[in-house]
């Protein structure tokens, strides 16, 4: 058995630039992961075509091959040329429905145990056949089997790996966010060039300050019209602290401020506990 965090991530920034005629949106996009995981236990051996699942936390999670974790697992072992896992065990921790990409976390993390497990087999197949089988899955599977930071683009399959930034941050569940709703609910005149995340993937190229007036998601305006209750509770997160700057991760609902410290970081994490919130005080990992 292997057992490997699944962290999830953040967009510091996040761009649509378009649409392909599959209907997938094409996206730009600097993803980063943080602390918050969950854990994925995958155990080699199984005659099963679908390898059984154990959930352990998290509500109304799918099961069998609708779980990205159990697909993730099957994508894998079939690319490294193996026997599906017998079974794959989920400790779930990073809330569901938050754009921090619990469930892609857990398929990345899964994908990366079977290609451990495998050995041999899987070790002459080259990265660019990894990222493929990883955006089979989902759109942020790449960048998180990647792992550290990345420019993101296409619908999650182009990467560039970028220097990490060490980052202090502040995470708040603001409410409950549908991915498909807020694509659905987009406008054109949201849709962008990708100047933004490409401006903020220079600047962490040069190692230099980081300008926060290029982090958010431009899914946040299509997330509120989507959500009946999210935007007021994104305004009431940002009345709360108003010295911070509060940006949405993906199609929401949780938003991120940078912090000056970790003990800042914790302090204001837990501000927000005591207000009945759901948040946490991380970091940046590579």
């Amino acid at each position: 058995m292997i057992v490997l965090p699944a962290y999830a991530k953040l967009n510091l920034a996040l761009e649509v630039t378009g649409r392909r005629s599959s209907g997938l949106h094409t996206l730009e996009s600097v993803i980063v992961r943080i602390d918050w995981h969950d854990l994925v236990a995958v155990e080699p051996g199984g005659d099963a075509a679908i390898p059984s699942l154990v959930i352990d936390g998290g509500d109304r999670l799918p099961a069998g091959d609708d779980n990205l974790a159990v697909r993730g697992a099957m994508v894998a072992a079939e690319l490294a040329g193996v026997a599906p896992p017998s079974s794959v065990w989920l400790g779930k921790r990073v809330p569901a429905a938050a754009g921090l990409g619990g469930g892609s976390a857990d398929a990345a993390a899964a994908m990366a145990a079977v290609r451990s497990l495998a050995g041999t087999a899987a070790a002459h197949i080259k990265k660019d056949a990894w990222t493929e089988a990883a955006a089979r899955v989902g759109s942020d599977v790449p960048a998180l089997l990647a792992g550290g930071a990345q420019l993101v683009g296409g619908a999650g399959e182009v990467l560039e790996p970028l220097p990490t930034p060490r980052l202090d941050l502040v995470v708040v569940i603001a409410g409950a966010s549908s991915t498909a709703a807020t694509f659905a609910a987009l406008q054109p005149a949201e849709v962008g060039d990708g100047g933004r995340a490409a401006a903020l993937a220079a600047q962490l190229r040069s190692g230099g300050w980081l300008d926060e007036t290029l982090f958010g998601s431009a899914l946040e305006a299509a997330a509120t019209r989507a959500g009946a209750s999210l935007g007021a509770e994104i305004a009431a997160v940002r009345d709360a602290v108003p010295e911070m700057r509060w940006h949405l991760t993906g199609s929401g609902g949780a938003l991120f401020a940078v912090s000056h410290h970790a003990k800042e970081a914790a302090a204001i994490a837990m501000q927000m506990r005591g207000a009945g919130r759901i948040a946490r005080a991380c970091r940046t990992v590579g």
